[in-house]
């Protein structure tokens, strides 16, 4: 199914991108980027993970684009595809907060608390920013599902 959904989205072409002033690969990767957050914005969570998918597969090194789309994966329910990228994220990055974070969110999603507050440890050693519910959904444009998901986690995970 996941593959069927990843053929069906739209890949520009990066000859569109040759006559843009800098590095065109990363303004298209960008562009692509900012799209999939205002769909997330408008619920349009299909073309959001298409947008974000589009955006690291043209900057394989972008972690938050791979992240972005991890947590579209979470939000419609493919908690093992999020959860195998967020801990290869995790593997590759130890220090980003991001996955870390959204890690926990979806170990709690589980039932599996204790992994899920090693996980927190790490994330809020990191960056605290992530506990803050409002700066994860208007800045970081998390889904609400694992927001709401991290702020359960937050009120009774942690002892």
């Amino acid at each position: 199914m996941v593959l069927i959904l990843l053929f069906s989205c739209w890949s520009p072409s990066l000859a569109l991108g040759d006559s843009l002033e800098g590095n065109p690969v990363k303004a298209e990767a960008t562009a692509l980027y900012n799209l999939g957050a205002m769909q997330g914005e408008r619920g349009n969570w299909q073309g959001a993970r298409c947008s974000y998918g589009a955006a690291a597969r043209i900057q394989p090194d972008w972690i938050l684009a791979q992240s972005s789309q991890a947590l579209v994966a979470m939000e419609l329910g493919e908690l093992t595809v999020a959860e195998e990228t967020f801990r290869q994220l995790i593997r590759r990055h130890p220090l980003f907060a991001d996955a870390r974070a959204a890690l926990t969110a979806l170990l709690w999603h589980r039932g599996l608390q204790g992994e899920a507050q090693s996980h927190w440890a790490a994330s809020a050693g990191l960056d605290d920013r992530y506990g803050d519910a409002q700066w994860l959904l208007a800045t970081r444009h998390w889904p609400p599902g694992p927001v709401e998901d991290l702020q359960q986690f937050l009120t009774f995970g942690i002892s």
